[in-house]
């Protein structure tokens, strides 16, 4: 019984922190903007980590500590709070966009989140073949993050 507990605890509770670890970075990163004080180089570079932390983070997380379902969630997880802080936030407070956007809000973060769920799938596998679909998925995952901004 007692270490059923500490394997919850190691499967939901780790990846939930690690994905919160993502999601504030990044936020602090797009959101709150606060390495604008840096030099722009480093700005950029900021940027362009926050960017590639979403896909790599399952992919890491996965080889690491050979968890599936610790993987999904830290595939998940972090993209379903950018979804939120972006656009969840502004549904609930009433500034509904019509429905051909919700659609393709719903549909790009939905992609977004089940491509990062199979990366950390896949990742947490001890095989090699499972390991280049992770990192297939992951470049599948930049490519629709990239052409879907606005």
């Amino acid at each position: 019984m007692e270490k059923m507990k500490i394997k919850v605890i190691r499967s939901v509770i780790v990846p939930l922190l690690v994905s919160a670890l993502i999601h504030i970075f990044a936020l602090s990163v797009f959101i709150f903007d606060i390495f604008h004080i840096l030099p722009e180089l480093f700005e950029v570079l900021m940027v362009l980590i926050s960017i590639f932390v979403y896909p790599l983070a399952p992919i890491f997380y996965g080889l690491q500590t050979k968890d599936r379902i610790g993987s999904v969630i830290v595939g998940t997880v972090p993209i379903l709070c950018l979804f939120y802080e972006l656009h969840l936030n502004s549904f609930i407070a009433g500034n509904v966009p019509e429905t051909e956007r919700i659609l393709d809000i719903f549909t790009y973060f939905g992609s977004l989140a089940i491509i990062g769920g199979l990366e950390g799938y896949y990742a947490s596998k001890e095989q090699f073949d499972s390991l280049i679909i992770a990192v297939v998925l992951a470049i599948f995952w930049i490519s629709i993050f990239l052409n879907g901004l606005d």
